[in-house]
């Protein structure tokens, strides 16, 4: 919990959860230099407890402000208020006395006026992260294995996700909301490799504002990804996807292999590394930028056309010529975000697998 907590969510209201656990590890082991006569003892204490504070030290968790040795206390000191505000409430709580419950009520339903979505009668699941709609809506809830997209982290857990769909278990409905969250992970990263599973196996039955709702078929629909070249990449150029072998108004999947430094490496033992950037030019002159973990990069994903709304991927479903001639990606480039020291955590050579997803019927 402590390592996923800090070191996979990456975001600084985590991060001090796995120092305070390192820390409270260190004192465990104080008895040794109190109670043994072993000098091998101490010094394995010694040595484990310096170990647990230099891995306390949050030296990469950046605030601006604020020096690198004084954020973990800022952070500490901002739990402890935190704390002092919630303990009335606590109370209230304990002596039966809580608004809490009639709260929760209010907020459910003010979360399901703002996502205005149908009534559906079977099994559901959503994508990529607010399970609070499916709450609110009082849904049949029907999860995926890893049930928040910004989970599958690793290409294992996004493996599980795709094998799932074609289980009969599966959920009857998936709500596909605009794919966005804290991360700012491009859009067709969360659960990559599971859009030609759910662009096979579902169809459009609804779509609001708020959210796509797709149906389970009857039939599957025959799609295959056929291999278009392997492009052999310098981090921080734009690839030209305008002029690769896929051809017009294509689905394009991607599956691009970052490689890490040995100093990377290296700091990735102690420290977090950030995830690389990703940059895209679409036919309509629009420019995005979001953040692309490697795992997810490496693992597959849709690279064009570009669709992170409920409006755009439904036309993805459809095959719509307009979303090709405004969405279509027509290059994207691969960067390093700046590393708080000072070496390259990413290698400047990668490799872009390129596909198509073809509809075989």
């Amino acid at each position: 919990m402590t390592f996923k907590a800090a070191y996979v969510r990456q975001t600084l209201d985590h991060q001090v959860i796995a120092p305070s656990v390192f820390g409270f590890a260190a004192l465990a082991l104080a008895p040794f230099f109190i109670q043994t006569k072993s000098k091998s003892l101490k010094a394995m204490a010694l040595f484990s407890v310096a170990s647990m504070l230099f891995i306390a030290i949050p030296a990469n968790m950046p605030m601006p402000g604020i020096p690198p040795l004084l954020i973990y206390p800022t952070m500490l000191f901002g739990n402890a208020y935190d704390t002092v505000i919630r303990l009335p409430q606590c109370l209230l709580v304990l002596q039966g006395k809580s608004s809490g419950p009639e709260a929760y009520k209010v907020r459910m339903e003010k979360i399901k006026n703002e996502n205005h979505l149908p009534v559906l009668s079977g099994s559901v699941d959503l994508l990529p992260a607010d399970l609070n709609v499916v709450i609110a809506n009082n849904y049949n809830y029907q999860p995926r294995p890893v049930i928040q997209s910004y989970l599958a982290y690793k290409e294992s857990l996004l493996e599980t996700n795709k094998n799932y769909w074609a289980r009969d278990k599966a959920a009857d409905y998936v709500v596909l909301q605009e794919m966005k969250d804290c991360y700012g992970y491009y859009p067709t990263l969360h659960d990559g490799p599971s859009w030609p599973e759910l662009l096979s196996r579902y169809q459009p039955e609804n779509c609001q504002s708020s959210g796509l709702v797709v149906k389970k078929r009857a039939e599957q629909r025959q799609l295959k990804l056929e291999p278009l070249e392997t492009i052999e990449a310098i981090l921080g150029q734009p690839i030209d996807i305008a002029s690769s072998r896929a051809g017009k108004d294509k689905i394009i999947y991607a599956k691009i292999n970052l490689k890490v430094t040995a100093l990377g490496s290296l700091q990735k033992l102690f420290f977090r590394i950030y995830p690389a950037d990703i940059s895209v030019q679409l036919k309509n002159g629009q420019q995005e930028s979001y953040v692309a973990p490697s795992d997810n990069l490496r693992a597959g994903f849709i690279l064009s056309p570009f669709v992170a709304t409920p409006e755009e991927i439904k036309a993805l479903y459809s095959g719509t010529d307009s979303l090709h001639r405004s969405n279509d990606v027509t290059s994207v480039k691969i960067s390093e975000r700046k590393n708080d020291f000072p070496w390259h955590i990413l290698s400047d050579h990668y490799t872009i697998e390129l596909f198509s997803l073809e509809d075989q019927n």
